[in-house]
């Protein structure tokens, strides 16, 4: 696959990836100094890492729902908002638990330069890809030895998740370049809703019955996805 300006601008996830052995081993500057924070190093660290990833994605996908609404692309501006509500979800947990754990959460901005809605797509693909093959199963390795069950939970929630996002992605991208214009115009006549769990960003085009297949909470945690930006 060739890259896209996406790739090249350097931002996202997989430029924190890259960096996640250097950012863990410099853990201080994650902490404070006390006794909860204190009995879970790892763990803490390991999640504000992954709030700063889950709110640059949410971000992106904003972004690029803006770009495809300019472009004259609704259907797939609906799947990439739907996309920022479930990275935003796993934001939330993770500053949620980082912080009840002693820890501190601060999103440094991160710049933003978006291509076609074509280049998004393929990049989105990419960056869904590397977050499921290297991002979450080493956060996994590094939670586990301190075995706090919610943090290894809310890890494999949002990976699971990611999945979902990645299986709706290929099924575009599979047929999208030599053919973008005519999947893109059967994904604006086809596409249906959107549903984003609220516990743990799972993401689905109906509702489940009668539990989540990712956290098997109540389907009544789902809220149905705007239609409109």
């Amino acid at each position: 696959m060739g890259r896209s300006p996406v790739g090249k601008s350097g931002y996202g996830r997989r430029a924190f990836i890259r960096g996640l052995g250097t950012l863990l081993s410099g853990m201080a500057t994650w902490r404070l100094a006390t006794a909860a924070n204190d009995a879970y190093p790892e763990t803490v660290a390991t999640l504000a890492y992954a709030f700063q990833c889950e709110t640059d994605a949410h971000r992106r996908y904003v972004v690029f729902a803006g770009t495809a609404t300019q472009e004259g692309y609704k259907g797939i501006a609906y799947m990439f908002r739907a996309f920022a509500m479930s990275e935003g979800v796993h934001a939330r947990n993770f500053s949620a638990l980082v912080m009840r754990l002693g820890g501190q959460v601060n999103a440094r901005p991160t710049a933003i330069k978006p291509g076609t809605t074509k280049q998004n797509l393929i990049a989105a693909v990419t960056d869904e890809i590397d977050t499921i093959d290297n991002l979450y199963p080493r956060a996994l390795e590094r939670c586990r030895p301190e075995g706090h069950a919610e943090a290894i939970g809310l890890v494999r929630f949002a990976w699971e998740s990611e999945h979902q996002h990645r299986d709706l992605l290929q099924k575009i991208r599979r047929y999208s370049p030599m053919l973008f214009e005519q999947v893109a115009s059967a994904i604006d006549e086809r596409t249906g809703l959107y549903f984003v769990c609220q516990s743990c960003g799972s993401t689905l085009n109906q509702l489940p019955s009668p539990n989540c297949p990712v956290c098997t909470g109540a389907s009544a945690q789902y809220l149905q996805v705007p239609i409109s930006g």
